[in-house]
C-alpha cells in the first residue's frame, strides 16, 4: 500500500493538483460534534453555519402537516390584513389618504430632516399661513412637505395656497403642474403636519432605495410566521 507523497517528492506540474486536492479535503461541509475541534478557518465556519441554519429551516417547514401549514399561512395573511385595516382606519380618522409620510429631502431643514416620520391631519380645511402641509403634484405621485407662505380666497371662495420649502430660495411655483400657480386646498393638499418622530422613517427610505431589502424582509416575516409553533 502506497503512502501519500510528500510535497518535496512531487514534480512541479503536480503541485497544482495537490493544492486542489488539499483544498477540497479541508472544506468538507459537516457539523462538528460537541467537544471536538476542527482545523477549518472562519470562512468555513460561516458557510457551515449558514448551511446548517438553512437546512434546519427547510426541515422544519417540510415537517409541518398540511393543516398546520395552512393555519400558519392564514396567520400571516391575518397580520397583513390587520395592518391594512389599521392604515385604512387611520386614514378615515384623519381624513387623509396618507396619514403618515416620510421626509425624503432636506428642503424643510432645520424644521424637518430626511428620514423624519410625519403625522398628518386633514379635517381642518382653513389652512393658515405658516402651517406645514403635504401636497401632491397633479399628474405625479410625488408628495411634497412645505410651508404655506401665502393664501388666497377662503369662505365662499375656494382656498388657494402658495408653499415654499424653508431651505429653498424660491417658492414652489416651478414644482406645481403646468399652468398651475397655486394649490387648491381641497384637491391638492393631503394634510397638515401635526406631529413628527425624527429619523424613524429611514427604514422606509432604505426599502425604497434598495428594493431587494423589501423582498428579503417580507420573506423573513413570512418564514417566521409559517415556522412559528403554537
Amino acid at each position: 500500500m502506497k503512502s501519500n507523497p510528500k510535497w518535496s517528492e512531487l514534480r512541479p506540474e503536480q503541485h497544482l493538483a495537490f493544492n486542489a486536492y488539499s483544498t477540497l479535503r479541508t472544506t468538507q461541509v459537516y457539523t462538528p460534534r460537541p467537544g471536538r475541534t476542527t482545523q477549518h478557518g472562519p470562512d468555513y465556519n460561516r458557510l457551515s453555519g449558514t448551511l446548517v441554519n438553512t437546512t434546519t429551516m427547510f426541515s422544519a417547514l417540510s415537517s409541518l402537516q398540511p393543516r398546520q401549514l395552512a393555519a400558519q399561512v392564514l396567520n400571516f395573511a391575518l397580520v397583513l390584513s390587520t395592518a391594512f385595516m389599521l392604515w385604512k382606519g387611520l386614514s378615515v380618522f384623519t381624513a387623509s389618504s396618507s396619514p403618515i409620510v416620510v421626509v425624503l429631502s432636506g428642503s424643510m431643514e432645520p424644521a424637518f430632516e430626511r428620514g423624519d416620520l410625519l403625522f398628518l391631519w386633514n379635517r381642518g380645511m382653513n389652512t393658515q399661513v405658516g402651517e406645514i402641509v403635504v401636497y401632491n403634484v397633479r399628474g405625479k405621485d410625488i408628495p411634497i412637505v412645505h410651508r404655506v407662505i401665502r393664501r388666497f380666497g377662503g369662505g365662499d371662495a375656494p382656498l388657494q395656497l402658495l408653499t415654499k420649502g424653508d431651505n429653498n430660495a424660491a417658492d414652489d411655483t416651478e414644482l406645481y403642474a403646468r399652468g398651475q400657480s397655486y394649490l387648491e386646498r381641497e384637491k391638492d393638499v393631503v394634510g397638515s403636519v401635526v406631529g413628527f418622530v425624527p429619523f424613524v422613517g429611514y427604514v422606509t427610505i432604505l426599502l425604497s432605495e434598495y428594493p431587494w431589502l423589501k423582498t428579503a424582509m417580507l420573506g423573513f416575516m413570512a418564514l417566521t410566521v409559517v415556522l412559528q409553533r403554537e
